[in-house]
Order: structure tokens, then sequence, then C-alpha cells
């Protein structure tokens, strides 16, 4: 079963560079007013920390995740 406290966190996403720029130009369309570097990091780390609040929980298993997915996507 996965751990949502450790499965991701090799993804490091506000210290990818792709992803910081990935981030910034979604935010020029989105809140062109906080599109830059600072503002991009910060939601990422908020991003990681909700995701992993949210994972925390969750009674789910990654495979029961799956198939609620998957129902979801017939609904």
């Amino acid at each position: 079963m996965l751990d949502a406290n450790t499965d991701f966190n090799d993804r490091n996403l506000a210290e990818n560079e792709e992803v910081i720029e990935k981030t910034i130009n979604s935010l020029k369309n989105k809140d062109p007013a906080n599109a830059n570097r600072e503002y991009a990091i910060g939601l990422l780390k908020r991003m990681q920390a909700v995701a992993k609040t949210i994972a925390n929980g969750s009674k789910l298993d990654f495979e029961e995740f799956i198939d609620q997915y998957d129902q979801s996507q017939k609904d």
C-alpha cells in the first residue's frame, strides 16, 4: 500500500525548475499579478501540503482510489 507521507517526497515540485516554469506560465493566464518565481514556489509548496493533509485524512488505499476515479469517469 502507498504511504501518503513518503510516496511523493521525491517529487519536490517546488524545487523542480521545469515545474516552476510551467506554474509561472499558467499563472500568466490565470493570475498575471502573481506570475513570478516566488509566488509559484509558494503555491507549489502549499499544494503539496494540502495534498498531504487530504491524503492523510483518507482511508482509501491507492487501488480503491483508482476504482473511485474510474467510476467517476463513467458518471
